[in-house]
């Protein structure tokens, strides 16, 4: 019911003129895939996927044309397609299955362009990705991880203390994205309360940021319900266990190792000023990262997508991560 309610809030807020502004796109075909291909440059060659959390929709890499991921992406000349989660998981949804069906986007990207793909993952969807390419580096060009945490235990921040209690037989079998939210808000209230709200005072006076701004609110009302058994398993797996960093995370009869990141390009967008993710969880585990480093910037409403949809993040960091993705910085 809570889920409902955001959702209808979001709605309100569409109709008020905060809808997102998406570049065209289609579903490319497979039994098994919610695959996207962006149209703006079907021509391109060199693919790369976009994996965004399990979470909510992932308009949020192309929210608007000024600060779309996808638009600058398609612009640089690359095939972009995008993994697209299901909203209604089955309960029986888990870790396994999720890095499953990214080593079919991965092997499907790979097989019709006749090249390994790219890889460009954000938060859980960029630990997500990375565990995906750790069980296949020898499949995948390059891998850019934005704001995403590899390393838990010490490193895990503001989650910790939650992640370390969570009790799941409390919970049903399928989790109101709203719990994730508030979990959010009471671990980084910082974030998730105080600094939404005077985000959106400072952007009064900038009708662009205070419109952005709004854009992402409306973003942050559109939930998922995910399955307990993929929410238990990243609890217990990863920020507990810390298997992945340990080099002992065993899936689909293989071990994803996270040192064999070390086996292809990888770049890091960082925040250092983030207690939700912080810079250590994302770079203690890479050997010899691209560090790019997103400064907190006013209208993006959560600085946790401001590397995403940030003005400056848009000028000063995402032309450098595609000089990069082309070979011209390493």
């Amino acid at each position: 019911m809570s889920d409902v309610f955001r959702q209808s809030l979001g709605s309100l807020l569409e109709n008020a003129g905060y809808a997102p502004q998406e570049t065209t796109w289609y579903r490319v075909q497979h039994p098994d895939l919610e695959l996207r291909r962006y149209a703006s440059n079907t021509a391109a060659t060199d693919p790369v996927l976009i994996v965004p959390a399990p979470i909510k929709r992932p308009y949020i890499f192309d929210l608007v044309p000024e600060v779309s991921v996808v638009r600058r992406l398609a612009d640089a000349g690359f095939a972009v397609y995008l993994h697209e989660w299901p909203e209604q998981q089955p309960t029986n949804w888990n870790l396994e299955t999720s890095i499953a069906l990214l080593l079919v986007a991965i092997e499907k990207l790979s097989r019709d362009h006749q090249c390994p793909p790219m890889v460009i993952g954000h938060s859980l969807g960029g630990t997500l990705a990375a565990i995906a390419v750790a069980l296949v580096p020898h499949r995948v060009g390059k891998l850019v991880l934005v704001q995403a945490p590899l390393a838990f235990g010490q490193y895990t921040g503001a989650l910790r203390p939650i992640a370390l209690h969570a009790q799941f037989e409390l919970l049903s079998r399928r989790i109101a994205g709203s719990l994730l939210d508030w979990a959010s808000v009471v671990a980084a209230p910082e974030e998730f309360v105080f600094g939404r709200y005077c985000d959106g005072l400072v952007s009064l006076p900038d009708f662009e940021a205070l419109a952005l701004h709004g854009r992402v609110i409306r973003w942050t009302l559109d939930e998922f319900a995910p399955s307990r058994q993929l929410l238990q398993d990243v609890i217990e797996l990863l920020y507990r266990e810390d298997r992945f960093a340990r080099n002992n995370l065993h899936l689909l009869d293989r071990t994803a190792r996270s040192d064999a990141l070390a086996e292809l390009p990888v770049a890091a967008i960082v925040d250092h000023t983030s207690r939700l993710v912080p810079a250590s969880s994302t770079l203690q585990e890479l050997s010899s990262p691209t560090v790019f480093v997103y400064e907190p910037e006013i209208g993006v409403a959560l600085q946790h997508v401001g590397s995403l949809v940030g003005r400056r993040a848009h000028r000063e960091i995402w032309p450098h991560v595609i000089d990069w993705l082309r070979g011209i910085r390493r």
